[in-house]
């Protein structure tokens, strides 16, 4: 039978297209095979490289820790270096773009507002001022390191990580003053405090300072540390936007009342550490024992690379940051070391007046005072570049000018905000520090390493094989005096001299600790005092629970072991959800599930288990009772939902049964807070059935906590982000000692974390190679690899990988020799 010519054609055509179809499969594929052939994401055998002094050997144990062994500490900096870039480049280049404002040249339009807020604090800027100062030493280990950056992304060929075909982009050159850039960045992502100011600033716009101290309080609520009423002074001033934020999201029917009691209030929510030691006395090994987990952002591929260096006068091993040349965290073969975030006020807002005669200059203490401007340019991929001004004051850069929230709260036709910051300060030589902290010998040239840190401060505990334990506050912080102006909790008038910061205070005066009678040493952002000074770092210290649940857990034994030091990094009992285990188990609902859940319900202990339907029974519950509260702040409140998680205000509230933040405004009648909680308890149980079924037995807390290691830039990009974010259901709660920060203000999940223990360290101090550690990812940084992911789920359960110094086993090898 013959077929029309039409006919004929179009199977022509159609056999063509499939032809084609294939072939581009057939190209595809062999494409991939090529790429993943050519890929060095599993590096070994022998390189030739310019630029070191002698050959350098690299042993990868078991668990992929890499083992440098070099000449010269020179040299093996540069392989650390060289490991961070062919083990991690695409997470270094996202460093070195943040840090110096450049990321819309790859990523476009969406990043422009971070570029232009780091350009305003201008982080690279302070990096190459710093950096000019340092020991010659210092700077040139720092640039062996950048030499070895440099090197590894070379010897990446044309195989790059997938991030970058994606993005369109390759490795860009590494500096010394890069590293000294992304240190600032540590330093900026672990000192928020002015947000917290700003925070205050804005909620002055409808509430007295009273009220504030309701809804954002200091760790003291009985005694604040500064007694002005600021929220009076910035009215007076007329400081505030005459059309501040959306009008549908405005304060409503705010209460007006006094509390006649105050509990304690911490800062900054979810980031921050726990550490603690143990001498000899009360461990079984009769030697010290020392343990580590810093809460930091979960990120794929995560925030820490494991190494160990070994060079004459260099013998280290422990966490290292892809981006700075030191061990972070770890320990020598004598002793070991760990940090959490001290929390301190290095951060203050200066409202400046500007002069509306001059918009250039601004009021100074004695007159008009200009200000210093210079241009700066990103360029912006698929759109032209933005030119724009940075102003400075003589407090520090003008941040109103490129912060949304800023610019919405002050009238900027007549105000500005200036922000003053220790870390951006041209005496910083925190890398510095770092490096001599690597060479110490023994704990005595440890602490006087100490010294140089700057910023971030940080609580060190300290541990040797002679038996001492030791604790000392390392940074700079100014300082302050109880009760004399506003103490940096909210942002002071600029013009005013009282206002200034007048020195730091001195090293000897921080807060330092040796061999305590106790026989215990332990930190976790909770309130911290010098016994030489009165007057504390910060009024804005994190909820002691974590601390007060070490402290209970130490006490709980006369002897312990590394298996008791595991257990404890793993105990998941929020003593924020006891105090509101009263409320919430007298809560009633007139939902349908209402008596199985709650059958459930008032069985729960505040312990926050993967498998517990009570946790996320509560959690629930305690959103929703917050939401009912605050929600009436509007924007003021759904804005900082989250980052700020309310509880402290929500326990101190619902102390008072009649206390008028538990007032629906939306309704005539007064509610009480049993009121609000039945209320908070229906719309948890609508949610939950919504999202987890009909059968409350069914509920768990890990359907709904997961931890979410995030992909910069690709985490929120549909089917990207499943490929390269990792996801796993994780206990605890914000409050825990096995920390997982709630995300509260997310419409989808509410109870996902992207904060949590960014790593786990054990040390034994009676044989340091006993010591164990794990993360959340794994050590390689490509997404095909299996060391991508492979940590994830001993993380999550909360098993250790060792940390040791000789491994017997080897994986690979890797030789950098002399080109």
């Amino acid at each position: 039978m013959n077929l029309p010519a039409k006919s004929s054609r179009i199977s022509k055509l159609t056999r063509a297209g499939l032809s084609l179809i294939g072939l581009c499969l057939v190209a595809g594929l062999a494409l991939t095979i090529a790429y993943l052939y050519s890929a060095q994401s599993n590096a070994s055998g022998k390189r030739a490289i310019k630029g070191i002094g002698d050959s350098i050997a690299i042993t990868f144990d078991e668990v992929d820790i890499p083992h440098i062994k070099a000449k010269s500490q020179a040299d093996a900096y540069f392989a650390l270096g060289y490991l961070h870039a062919t083990e991690r480049s695409w997470q270094m280049e996202i460093n070195r773009r943040i840090a110096s404002g450049r990321l819309s040249e790859i990523l476009g339009n969406d990043t422009v507002k971070i570029d232009r807020f780091v350009r305003t604090l201008g982080i690279k800027r302070a990096a190459e001022r710093q950096f000019d100062r340092y020991p010659i030493a210092a700077k040139r280990l720092l640039q062996a390191y950048a030499d070895g950056v440099n090197a590894g992304n070379a010897q990446l060929g044309w195989a790059l990580p997938i991030e970058y075909f994606l993005t369109g982009s390759k490795p860009g050159h590494w500096s010394p003053t890069d590293s000294v850039a992304w240190m600032l960045m540590m330093a900026y992502d672990l000192g928020g405090n002015w947000q917290k100011e700003l925070q205050r600033l804005e909620l002055s716009q409808y509430l007295t300072t009273k009220q504030i101290w309701e809804v954002v309080p200091t760790f003291e609520p009985s005694e604040p540390v500064s007694n002005m009423d600021f929220s009076k002074l910035y009215r007076e001033l007329k400081v505030f936007n005459p059309s501040p934020g959306p009008a549908e999201g405005r304060p409503q029917n705010l209460p007006s009342t006094e509390l006649s009691q105050w509990e304690q209030m911490g800062g900054k929510d979810g980031i921050g550490s726990n550490n603690w030691a143990l001498s000899g006395n009360l461990s079984a090994t009769g030697k010290p024992l020392l343990a580590n987990d810093p809460h930091l952002g979960l990120s794929a591929p995560a925030i820490w690379y494991f190494a160990h260096l070994e060079a004459p006068g260099l013998n280290i091993i422990g966490g290292t940051l892809p981006g700075i040349p030191a061990v972070i965290l770890g320990r020598t073969e004598k002793f070991a070391w760990s940090f959490t975030n001290t929390g301190p006020d290095v951060q203050d807002l200066y409202i400046e007046q500007i002069d509306p005669k001059n918009p250039g200059m601004y009021r100074g203490p004695d007159g008009p005072l200009p200000f210093k401007v210079h241009q700066e340019i990103i360029d912006i991929k698929g759109s032209p570049s933005l030119t724009f001004l940075v102003k400075e004051t003589r407090h520090g850069p003008v941040i109103s000018d490129s912060y949304a929230k800023a610019r919405r709260t002050i009238d900027t036709d007549r105000f500005a905000l200036a922000l003053r910051w220790t870390a951006l300060d041209i005496e910083n030589q925190s890398i510095a520090g770092l490096l001599d902290m690597n060479r110490a010998a023994d704990l005595d040239q440890f602490k006087q390493a100490l010294r140089k840190n700057y910023a971030p401060m940080q609580n060190v505990v300290m541990a040797d094989s002679e038996g001492n334990i030791a604790y000392q506050a390392a940074g700079v912080a100014p300082k302050r005096i109880l009760h004399q102006g506003l103490y940096g909790v909210a942002p002071a008038p600029g013009w005013e001299r009282q206002y200034d910061w007048n020195g730091y205070v001195p090293f000897d005066q921080l807060p330092a600790s040796n061999n305590p009678e106790q026989g215990w040493i332990a930190t976790a952002n909770q309130r911290i005092i010098a016994a030489n000074d009165p007057n504390p770092l910060t009024g804005d210290w994190e909820l002691p629970t974590r601390y007060d649940r070490i402290v209970d857990l130490i006490k709980s034994k006369s002897m312990h072991s590394v298996a008791d030091m595991k257990t404890m990094q793993g105990d998941t009992l929020s003593l924020a959800a006891t105090p509101l285990l009263e409320l919430f188990k007298s809560s009633q609902s007139s939902h349908p599930l209402s008596a199985k859940a709650m059958e459930i319900g008032r069985g729960f202990d505040g312990d926050m288990k993967l498998d517990s339907a009570g946790a996320l029974i509560f959690n629930a519950w305690a959103d929703q009772l917050t939401r009912n509260l605050f929600s009436r702040l509007g924007y003021l409140f759904s804005d900082n939902y989250g980052p700020r998680n309310y509880r402290m205000p929500l326990i101190i509230q619902v102390k008072n049964p009649h206390s008028p933040w538990c007032d629906d405004p939306k309704t005539e009648q007064v509610e009480s807070c049993q009121d609000s909680s039945n209320k908070a308890l229906d719309k948890a149980l609508e949610y939950l059935s919504k999202e987890y079924g009909d059968d409350p037995k069914s509920w768990a807390w890990g359907n709904a906590h997961i931890a979410v290691s995030e992909h910069r830039p690709l985490s929120k990009v549909p089917l990207l982000g499943s490929l390269f974010n990792i996801r796993t259901p994780f206990p605890g709660d914000s409050f825990s000692i096995n920390i997982g920060r709630l995300e509260l203000a997310q419409s989808k999940n509410p109870y996902q974390t992207v904060q949590g223990p960014s790593l786990r360290a054990v040390y034994d101090l009676s044989d340091l190679e006993n010591s164990l550690f794990i993360y959340q990812t794994g050590q390689s940084g490509w997404v095909q690899s299996k060391l991508y992911r492979n940590m994830n789920s001993l993380w999550a359960n909360n098993e250790y990988l060792p940390l040791r110094m000789k491994s017997e086993n080897k994986n690979r090898q890797l030789e950098l020799s002399i080109k």
